[in-house]
């Protein structure tokens, strides 16, 4: 009898456990190599209740849109980059983009620094996620962490839906037609994890 009562005991244990475990909404995105870089990391949150459909209406909330501009970048159009290649993601996910808050079922925004200006610490209290890159070197003035927040509010609860982050080593550097291509890359990665459904 009392060993019944034990299994009995380990099998709710594990079901409590694998409960637990399936209603995680942290995601590691796994992408195929061809979008892998050695300095990025990636993690996303997406919230298991709320279903976004395609055809679903989505504007920019300026207020949400947080862009740290530093001088060393040397690339004035940036920021512009970084948001068209957002809204062309959001796109290929079959999305419609309208020009106002008010009339989207959706808005979004990012934050996007440097760590002299967006610290780890900073980003966990804000944001609640943080890739944890550590793979940038600390002593070398030709490169340093940046972070790219982007995220996803359903507009009638005013709760973020979605989020993903992405560090990487921003090397001040690389040629300029480089620095497009990886930015390309990572936000098309970042977007891997967004899910649509018909």
């Amino acid at each position: 009898m009392l060993n019944n009562v034990k299994k009995f005991s380990l099998l709710i244990t594990g079901s409590f456990v694998s409960v637990l475990l399936a209603s995680c909404v942290t995601e590691t995105v796994d992408s195929d190599s061809s979008l892998k870089f050695s300095d990025t990391a990636i993690i996303a949150v997406q919230d298991p209740y709320v279903i976004v459909h395609k055809g679903s209406t989505f504007a920019w909330l300026s207020a949400a849109v947080d862009f740290h501009d530093d001088k060393r970048l040397g690339d004035p159009t940036v920021k512009k980059r970084i948001e068209d290649e957002i809204e062309k993601n959001l796109r290929a996910k079959g999305v419609v983009l309208v020009d106002s808050v008010n009339g989207a079922r959706y808005s979004f925004g990012y934050t996007a620094a440097l760590e002299s200006s967006l610290n780890d610490e900073t980003i966990i209290r804000r944001f609640g996620l943080l890739p944890g890159n550590s793979q940038v070197p600390k002593n070398d003035s030709s490169i340093e962490k940046g972070t790219l927040i982007i995220y996803v509010y359903e507009n009638k609860t005013n709760s973020v839906i979605w989020r993903s982050a992405a560090q990487v080593g921003v090397k001040f550097d690389k040629a300029l037609e480089k620095r497009k291509e990886h930015t390309r890359r990572i936000i098309a990665e970042m977007f891997q994890s967004f899910n649509v459904v018909k």
